[in-house]
């Protein structure tokens, strides 16, 4: 879910179906990283609109609809903080991790 609306549809969906989320993952970055590694992405595709403000403002949005689902999950004891650097195995290797403890 990327809203709070969503957070509570997805509740009442899986108590529906008897279900419920046992953890909620969340992949912590550096900024300035990911946008390093989108520019390359968008220079390899051809993406000429995938600029670095562009990118960073996607991000803000991103984080500004997505910090107050942290804190519910949190407050519900799910939440768990993922170093998403890395090499695609290393985080990979990390999330399992972390769903199986």
């Amino acid at each position: 879910p990327r809203t709070l609306e969503q957070v509570n549809e997805l509740d009442m969906m899986l108590q529906s179906d008897g279900l419920r989320i046992d953890r909620a993952i969340e992949l912590t970055v550096n900024t300035d990283e990911v946008v390093e590694r989108l520019l390359k992405r968008a220079q390899d595709q051809g993406r000429a609109d995938d600029t670095a403000e562009v990118i960073r403002r996607r991000l803000e949005v991103y984080a500004d609809q997505t910090a107050p689902l942290l804190a519910v999950y949190a407050e519900r004891g799910l939440l768990v903080q993922v170093d998403g650097m890395g090499e695609v195995d290393e985080v990979t290797g990390r999330i399992l991790a972390a769903v199986g403890a």
